[in-house]
């Protein structure tokens, strides 16, 4: 169980990095709720907060929502995960108030695929 909502606790929030910046905003956090209570799936959380040295690393950009703890990456879970994460997407890009993009599958140069992502945040209303 989490210790912010229901489904999410901050530890799955935390930079990646281990640095130990935690500092999310929960008004994200219970937007993220809404939607694991809807889809009725775990979402899982790839990138939360970052402190600068792991956003660079990342190659988030200079001003991102992540720094603030305002943005969060994510895919869904389970078999059919990346299937429904794409109809979800979709659905949501409409009606989310802040930032927000779809990652579809993409093989990186070095052969790795990486499945698809969301990015929301609750920064100012913008779509790229």
């Amino acid at each position: 169980m989490g210790d912010i909502t229901e489904n999410f606790s901050r530890k799955e929030f935390s930079c990646r990095c281990g640095c130990g910046k935690q500092d999310i905003d929960e008004r994200l956090v219970n937007r993220l709720q809404l939607v694991r209570d809807i889809v009725g799936i775990p979402i899982k959380v790839n990138s939360g907060c970052r402190c600068i040295s792991h956003n660079t690393k990342s190659g988030g950009a200079s001003e991102s929502y992540h720094l603030l703890g305002l943005a969060s990456d994510w895919c869904l879970e389970g078999e059919d995960g990346d299937s429904l994460l794409e109809k979800l997407c979709t659905k949501l890009i409409n009606n989310w108030s802040g930032g927000f993009h779809f990652y579809p599958e993409k093989t990186l140069p070095n052969g790795i695929i990486q499945h698809p992502f969301c990015h929301c945040d609750i920064g100012r209303r913008r779509r790229w």
